[in-house]
């Protein structure tokens, strides 16, 4: 992964801080409302239409399996334009706790630390950045988006 000049936008999740790169990004605003999709996964959300699109909702927090609210009128949606290979960029949205900035990040050498991800989680950390005193998770969202691709094939077959 190439670090160098490229700018991160930071929002929280539970207790900890989160990145994703900034170009990725198209939209963020204050949750409003969202339509359920019945018999989903648990960390799938709903779907919400923005801007003519219907976008699925995925809740970070509860696939990182951190314990949020089921209230989301103080949380902000991140809506995401992920570019896949030879293929159409997906469109999702993303539950964030609160936003915060969009700079550049100094990333470190992680070790084993977890740095309050469930061990099962890890695998959607790309790096670790540090702000000042702060650290940063910088996201691997192509595997994020292989991981539900894959659950919700499973839960296909399952008949869920």
């Amino acid at each position: 992964m190439d670090n160098r000049n490229a700018d991160y936008f930071s929002f929280m999740l539970g207790k900890g801080m989160f990145a994703v790169p900034v170009m990725y990004v198209k939209e963020v605003f204050e949750f409003t409302s969202l339509t359920p999709v019945p018999n989903s996964l648990g960390y799938l959300r709903g779907v919400m239409n923005i801007r003519g699109s219907v976008v699925s909702i995925i809740d970070l927090r509860k696939l990182f399996g951190f314990n949020p609210s089921d209230e989301l009128s103080e949380t902000s949606v991140i809506d995401l334009e992920i570019p896949r290979n030879n293929e159409k960029p997906i469109e999702i949205a993303i539950i964030a706790d609160s936003v915060d900035v969009v700079s550049g990040l100094s990333f470190i050498q992680a070790g084993s630390a977890s740095y309050g991800i469930p061990e099962g989680q890890s695998q959607f950390v790309r790096a670790v950045a540090r702000r000042g005193d702060e650290f940063i998770l910088v996201l691997d969202l192509d595997k994020i988006l292989r991981f539900i691709e894959s659950d919700v094939d499973k839960a296909d077959k399952a008949g869920i």
